[in-house]
């Protein structure tokens, strides 16, 4: 049985230096890890770990996160997309990345995270901008849990998989659904393993794709917090060429 953790995966101790984001309660699965990483191209690791920093992303700010994200390693990592993204991504990071130099400190990024995070997903007079979660996608005026939830649940039965005791959140939360992909690919691509490379391809751009371009147009009139935004448009790419390669 897999488990989805359902929290930033940058709390997963056990799984460096090119962690998932699945515990497994299995022990040949953890000896097979380190020859998946091995078997893996450069492209496809790259594309994972931008899967890890969305995930990480849209499960909110925190002050250790935001300390690290102020650092070059953190921005390094995000540069390295450009490698295998389409042209036009190399603006939307350098824009991301001069946020990000502009905050002296991961304190006074965090307080502009946290709020404008708040206000855009969480909590906001008037309603929130953009829902992070597929089912408020389906169509006008959708709420939560509804098919797009159960079906995310379904998926996870037919793969073994669950989510986390101590998560209170729908199965279709965007950072849920990026787990579930890298599942899908971190294993297939690992384990050379066709049909599943073939499902996370079909749900990066079948499924994902689909709502999380329409949450982008919801964002498109923010303009005090342009870190979300921009980090839509990279997850919009990396979803594409998923669906490519």
């Amino acid at each position: 049985m897999y488990r989805l953790l359902g929290v930033p995966p940058n709390s997963l101790p056990l799984l460096q230096p090119n962690p998932i984001l699945v515990t497994v309660e299995s022990y040949e699965y953890l000896q097979q890890l380190s020859n998946w990483c091995k078997s893996m191209t450069p492209e496809q690791t790259i594309l994972l770990d931008g899967l890890r920093v969305m995930g990480e992303t849209f499960w909110g700010p925190s002050v250790e996160g935001c300390a690290e994200m102020v650092k070059e390693n953190y921005l390094n990592r995000l540069q390295s997309l450009t490698s295998v993204l389409k042209t036009g991504a190399d603006n939307l990071l350098h824009e991301i990345g001069s946020i990000l130099r502009s905050f002296s400190d991961g304190d006074s990024l965090y307080q502009h995270l946290e709020e404008g995070y708040v206000r855009l997903f969480i909590s906001a007079k008037g309603g929130i901008t953009a829902p992070l979660y597929e089912s408020c996608y389906e169509f006008e005026g959708a709420q939560l849990m509804g098919r797009a939830a159960a079906k995310m649940k379904e998926r996870f039965e037919v793969k073994g998989l669950s989510v986390a005791d101590t998560i209170q959140e729908p199965p279709d939360h965007l950072s849920i659904e990026l787990e579930y992909l890298y599942f899908l690919l971190d294993k297939g691509w690992g384990e050379k393993d066709d049909a599943l490379v073939a499902a996370g391809s079909t749900f990066a751009t079948e499924i994902m794709l689909q709502w999380v371009s329409k949450l982008h147009e919801r964002l498109a009139s923010e303009t005090q917090c342009l870190f979300y935004p921009l980090m839509v448009s990279i997850l919009e790419d990396i979803l594409r060429t998923i669906g490519e390669s």
